[in-house]
């Protein structure tokens, strides 16, 4: 018989495994928003697997987006981890799957019961970070109804062709989210905050100390990018009893920056200090074609509204480029390690508004240089303040100061 030569078989190799990560969460605050009507939760479904898909991706390019230099790179990166619009050439599949299980669908929560009434020698409390709803008599538009003590179950399954740096950027990314952000609308302002549940709950929330090092930043991140990034972001962690201690206390503080209390005690019944208003908002015929104000870098749109027939400026503020500009300090509860929590003050690094709209008219926007608040609190800038005003506001406390 003629001997055949037959082709050696490929070396059998093991197929590469996908990672799954499986998380229980739960709510330390009350969320707001996030259904399929403005201002209201799905009773169904609170928490939406598409909805945590596009706050992790928010938190990717703030944490391993930073090292991207350009917005080229950064999409390109983004479209093949997570996903993006597809074309017949190119399906742009994301390779991060998201599935999510309501254990607990929670309860009920109006809003005059997450900030009832408080006095007025205290100020707003954390009433002040949920002013978007409030009932609005005059739209006709009733108080939302937010839920409390939502838990899920969530999974993310990490397709096998990802790098082991990519899977590293998925977990930092999930860490940020946690730690910084949250469900539902206003999680900037502590709405919808989350925690960890489980034996392995230590391994996703931050310590009291050493935060950045938990974080795991990404050598190399760039400074200076045209989104906006935890590279550069500075903040402090103020430890709390209670998640609701630490928006009250929050609320209290921001309540008192926006007034620009700091040469003085808080006033809540006193006026603001800040040269925004009448000083250059009032004036604006004399202000020529910049204006220099503080509240615009700390977000827009900012609407004035009228108060009495004497009102001297009313109209909405914001940026020149688009109808609104997220603001880039995050004030919230933060569950920690151990069950312990803490009141976050969290700068992030963004871009700054360099052209402002005042109702619909145009001026280029500059920082204030002789700002009586700025100069309260020996601050570079509005930025800068916020976290000066914050430690002077926290005085007395245990703080923990970082940098990203």
């Amino acid at each position: 018989m003629r001997k055949v030569n037959l082709p050696s078989l490929p070396e059998w190799q093991e197929p590469a495994k996908r990672e799954t990560i499986e998380l229980e969460l739960r709510l330390i605050t009350p969320m707001f928003g996030g259904g399929y009507k403005a201002r209201e939760v799905d009773p169904l479904q609170p928490i939406r697997p598409a909805a945590i898909r596009g706050h992790l991706r928010f938190w990717w390019r703030a944490t391993a987006g930073a090292r991207y230099t350009s917005v080229a790179e950064l999409h390109k990166a983004e479209t093949e981890l997570w996903g993006g619009a597809s074309t017949k050439d190119n399906p742009a599949v994301g390779k991060v799957a998201i599935q999510v299980q309501i254990l607990s669908a929670g309860e009920e929560t109006p809003y005059s019961q997450v900030a009832p009434p408080s006095k007025p020698e205290d100020g707003p409390l954390h009433g002040y970070f949920l002013f978007p709803f409030r009932e609005q008599r005059e739209q006709n538009i009733p108080a939302a109804v937010g839920r409390k003590q939502v838990r899920f179950q969530l999974r993310l399954t990490l397709d096998a062709s990802l790098s082991e740096a990519q899977r590293a950027e998925v977990r930092t990314a999930l860490k940020a989210w946690i730690a910084f952000g949250g469900v539902g609308a206003r999680t900037r302002r502590g709405c919808g905050a989350l925690t960890v549940v489980g034996a392995n709950a230590d391994q996703w929330l931050p310590p009291e100390q050493g935060l950045a090092q938990w974080l795991g930043m990404p050598p190399n991140a760039a400074s200076k990018c045209d989104w906006t990034t935890l590279a550069g972001a500075r903040g402090i962690v103020v430890p709390t009893a209670s998640p609701e201690e630490a928006w009250r206390e929050l609320g209290q503080f921001w309540a008192r920056f926006r007034k620009g209390h700091f040469a003085q005690a808080y006033s809540p019944m006193s006026g603001g200090k800040w040269r925004d208003y009448r000083q250059v908002l009032c004036q604006l015929r004399s202000q020529g074609n910049t204006l220099r104000l503080a509240k615009p870098f700390l977000g827009l749109p900012i609407v004035y509204q009228k108060f009495g027939k004497q009102t001297p400026f009313t109209g909405t503020l914001e940026p020149a480029q688009s109808g609104r500009m997220a603001s880039p300090v995050i004030l919230k509860p933060i569950a920690l390690q151990g069950g312990k929590f803490g009141a976050l003050v969290l700068v992030m690094h963004a871009p700054k508004p360099d052209k402002i709209r005042v109702n619909s008219e145009e001026y280029a926007l500059a920082a204030p240089t002789k700002d009586p608040v700025l100069q309260a609190l020996d601050a570079a800038d509005v930025l800068d303040a916020v976290l000066k005003g914050a430690r002077k506001h926290f005085t007395g406390k245990q703080t923990a100061q970082f940098r990203l």
